[in-house]
């Protein structure tokens, strides 16, 4: 650490305020922000963070948390959870995938809310002759409940690790710990995919079975299985552009013909597929998708996630064993916006048998319309 430095900052004596700033837009109970420390500190000093901790004295390449706590007064201590947020922040956002399959994020007030739930009913137009009354369709408007939740995990860290390792190599592992809270939050978001967030599992996404339903070389799924379905959520006017699978499932969708054979030339006739499938489809890993499964899904019209409040990390010195307790907590949620917008695919089912589309996704039936009566 710099005493030098330290002795002339401008900021001794203000780091208290600044995080307690921090905190309290973070915990605002109207309108809560998922603000770091260096926007705080950019917005209220106009200085980046780096140049704020070099005016303070301290290198986080070289000083330890032990520095901070040994070298500095007590109101730039509080500097300490503010550090190791900023790393498990990093983390969160750093390997998880459910950034790439939710339409939006929106802030909410309180645990639980209530949301809009549309049904489209008899509303097809019809024909109008002159000064006819335009005939009135029907639109039933309900509404569901959502419940978000506190996820949280702490962590000890020993007095040896504060004393001699500097906090950028401390950062490095909190970010794991950061990438590990990310990973919680994809298996969430998967379950609100596949089983929607109503207890009842009425918003459930509809399990889909193959041609050729088994597990073997010339059994399970096909290209023209996955086909099918894009097809008829194209129809419905969702685009299917995300897969999401096992390992296993992933290796024989990867080797369809169709994804790995270059075709050279063009053919004798082009036909213009209007019905919109995707060009190109992002396909993710993970292990929480079942076996023989693939969730194909539009993540536009898929879920939203719904923050309460943003991550928090808070610490507490244990002095009986001697190691330092970090907790990492945030309130949120997912809620699903169309359940059509996903489809699950299982190669071990029927679709001939009791596997094929649910009645109310024949498009069939609502294009066939009789505008005359």
């Amino acid at each position: 650490m710099n005493k030098t430095a330290y002795e002339k900052s401008q900021f001794r004596g203000k780091v208290k305020e600044t995080v307690k700033l921090a905190e309290a837009l973070r915990t605002d109970k109207d309108t809560p922000e998922d603000v770091s420390f260096g926007e705080v500190v950019s917005d209220k000093f106009n200085i980046t963070l780096p140049e704020f901790y070099r005016d303070l004295g301290i290198d986080p390449s070289i000083d330890t948390v032990h520095n901070i706590y040994t070298l500095m007064s007590e109101d730039e201590r509080w500097l300490i959870p503010e550090i190791f947020r900023e790393a498990l922040k990093l983390g969160y956002r750093k390997a998880p995938i459910w950034p790439n399959i939710i339409a939006a994020e929106e802030q909410v007030n309180g645990l639980t809310q209530v949301l809009p739930h549309i049904n489209m009913s008899e509303a097809a137009p019809k024909l109008v002759g002159e000064s006819e009354t335009i005939p009135l369709g029907d639109l039933s408007f309900g509404k569901k409940t959502f419940s978000a939740f506190k996820i949280g995990r702490g962590i000890k860290i020993s007095y040896e690790i504060l004393q001699f390792s500097s906090l950028n190599v401390v950062s490095i592992f909190l970010q794991d710990f950061g990438i590990k809270l990310g990973h919680a939050i994809d298996v969430l978001a998967l379950d609100t995919i596949t089983n929607g967030e109503q207890l009842d599992g009425s918003e459930s996404a509809p399990v889909i079975g193959v041609e050729t339903p088994g597990t073997g070389a010339n059994e399970g799924s096909t290209y023209r299985d996955l086909l099918r379905l894009w097809l008829r959520l194209s129809r419905i006017g969702r685009m299917p552009s995300v897969m999401i699978g096992g390992e296993n499932m992933a290796l024989r969708t990867l080797m369809f013909d169709e994804f790995r054979k270059y075709v050279y030339g063009s053919p004798q006739e082009k036909l213009n597929l209007k019905t919109p499938i995707p060009a190109t489809t992002n396909y993710f890993v993970h292990g929480n998708v079942e076996d023989n499964q693939e969730i194909i899904l539009d993540p536009t019209s898929s879920i939203i996630k719904m923050n309460v409040n943003p991550l928090m990390v808070e610490s507490e010195r244990i002095v009986s064993n001697q190691t330092e307790a970090f907790y990492a907590s945030l309130t949120m949620g997912f809620a699903k916006m169309f359940t059509e917008s996903a489809i699950i695919m299982d190669q071990t089912k029927d679709f001939n048998g009791n596997f094929g589309f649910p009645d109310w996704m024949d498009v069939d039936a609502l294009q066939n319309v009789n505008i005359e009566e």
